[in-house]
């Protein structure tokens, strides 16, 4: 899949999850944002879980990106678990620890893991960035462990448009609701 930082275009690797889809593998990332539990197994997981792929969480499109997906998710009142997966390491948490401490979202470092685990959740998810150790942004939505939603943006600079992928979301369970 190609994308773009800015004018640049980027190759992603990896396949899009298709709706129905069940999450397969476990993994052992770092702990990095309120949890020190590992990863959890997502296949066996009840429930809506949004999961959230971050290539630099020191960035501010990053940052906003956690603190967004958290704010729309609670004003619009979704029983649903937040998993952020970032690139980078463990300690480029500690600014966003600071600054939103009031966060409830769980987040996870690639940074420092097996390669083997990193690249086989990058294929998995579609985020691997070509000739990079990075994650391209990316929001997911599993619900007892299948996929329903996935969204990645073609212009990976900025802020991935958080309210327009809910809406989406709420639409099409809306008109399935409705059959």
């Amino acid at each position: 899949m190609k994308v773009f930082l800015g004018e640049i275009p980027i190759e992603l690797y990896g396949k899009k999850p298709k709706f129905g889809e069940p999450f397969r593998g476990k993994f052992q990332f770092t702990p990095a944002l309120n949890t020190r539990s590992r990863f959890p197994n997502l296949q066996n997981t009840k429930g809506l879980v949004f999961v959230s792929t971050l290539p630099n969480v020191k960035s501010f499109a990053c940052s906003t990106q956690v603190l967004e997906l958290e704010e729309e998710i609670k004003a619009r009142k979704l029983q649903a678990k937040i998993i952020h997966l970032a690139s980078c390491g463990q300690n480029s948490w500690m600014e966003i620890k600071k600054l939103h401490s009031h966060l409830k979202a769980k987040g996870y470092s690639l940074g420092k893991r097996n390669s083997m685990e990193v690249q086989t959740m990058k294929q998995i998810l579609g985020v691997g960035v070509i000739n990079s150790n990075r994650l391209a942004h990316g929001l997911f939505v599993l619900l007892d462990g299948k996929f329903i939603a996935s969204y990645i943006p073609k212009q990976q600079y900025g802020v991935p448009n958080i309210k327009r992928f809910l809406n989406k979301i709420e639409r099409r369970f809306e008109t399935r609701g409705s059959k």
